[in-house]
């Protein structure tokens, strides 16, 4: 799943932010997102964590999704996100995701969380920490249910999927 000179890239100050940007914009790779006329693929960071947000915007400077800007956009509520492809709610931000899986819900809206659970209740991509590497877990209903289509390659890297 990761482009080998990206990982050998970030191999060098191997933090947890920058694996969980790398998967992050991996998924834009490995999940099929309805039709869109928009020319942006928007990614929205709802809660607080600079570091991770400057290592996707560092990668938006030199990635596209197809033919498509990629925009990293930090927010402090659900209701600043108008209808990214990607919204990784942040721990602190986690009681909204029941609201967040009701806005998008078929909207073709990939919901990430980081927080013990939450895949089994709506998250569609959970990241978790396992032998001391991030990991993540994989809803497919949740996936679905957005409108989106998960490749088989994110379902091999899942630590675990739930159905």
């Amino acid at each position: 799943m990761f482009d080998l000179v990206e990982y050998a890239v970030y191999q060098k100050d191997p933090g947890p932010e920058k694996f969980k940007a790398i998967f992050i914009y991996n998924f834009t790779k490995n999940f099929e997102w309805p039709e869109s006329k928009a020319n942006e693929f928007n990614i929205a960071i709802l809660g607080n964590n600079p570091t991770l947000i400057n290592y996707l915007t560092e990668m938006s400077n030199t990635k596209m999704v197809g033919t498509k800007k990629v925009v990293v956009k930090n927010i402090t509520n659900i209701s600043e996100a108008a209808k990214p492809e990607i919204l990784f709610i942040l721990p602190d931000k986690s009681s909204v995701l029941a609201e967040a899986v009701a806005k998008y819900k078929a909207k073709g809206t990939l919901i990430i969380t980081e927080k013990q659970g939450l895949a089994k209740v709506g998250a569609a991509i959970n990241f978790v920490v396992a032998d001391n590497n991030i990991k993540f877990e994989l809803n497919k209903t949740s996936a679905g249910k957005a409108g989106l289509v998960v490749s088989s390659k994110i379902e091999a890297m899942a630590l675990k999927v739930i159905d």
